[in-house]
């Protein structure tokens, strides 16, 4: 279950970069298992991810993305049960999508506005203190 929750968030991650045409033809491949027709059945239904996380207003993209990952996590959980000899090749594709997106960055904004002689203690590791007079303890 552990790779097929990595493939589903491999899957969904690739969606909206550069990476997403070969990832998509990589896993529609792999549950086609050469079937023409199912391949693309597969394929149609992975151009629905970057359509779904388009069309999701802001606040409900975080819960979209979560759906998608959960849906296809089952579909990829439902692939290695019947062929578990697919697993080192989803296990490939995994690593691929990880190396290939770019790193994650995360930055934090913290703004905090003081007016007249107020004093703040704002702790960030540690204590940070604007004011005229040091927080007490």
């Amino acid at each position: 279950m552990e790779l097929a929750a990595a493939g589903g968030t491999a899957v969904v991650s690739a969606a909206a970069t550069d990476i997403w045409q070969g990832t998509k033809g990589r896993v529609a491949r792999l549950f086609s298992r050469g079937d023409d027709r199912d391949e693309q059945r597969v394929s149609v239904q992975l151009d629905r991810i970057p359509l779904e996380l388009d069309q999701a207003a802001e606040p409900q993209q975080e819960r979209v993305r979560a759906s998608l990952q959960n849906r296809w996590t089952e579909k990829l959980a439902e692939l290695l049960e019947e062929n578990p000899d697919l697993e080192a090749e989803l296990r490939s594709l995994v690593e691929e999508v990880r190396t290939a997106l770019p790193a994650v960055q995360q930055s934090f904004v913290q703004t905090n506005n003081a007016y007249g002689n107020a004093t703040q203690n704002i702790t960030q590791a540690g204590d940070i203190v604007f004011g005229h007079k040091p927080r007490t303890q």
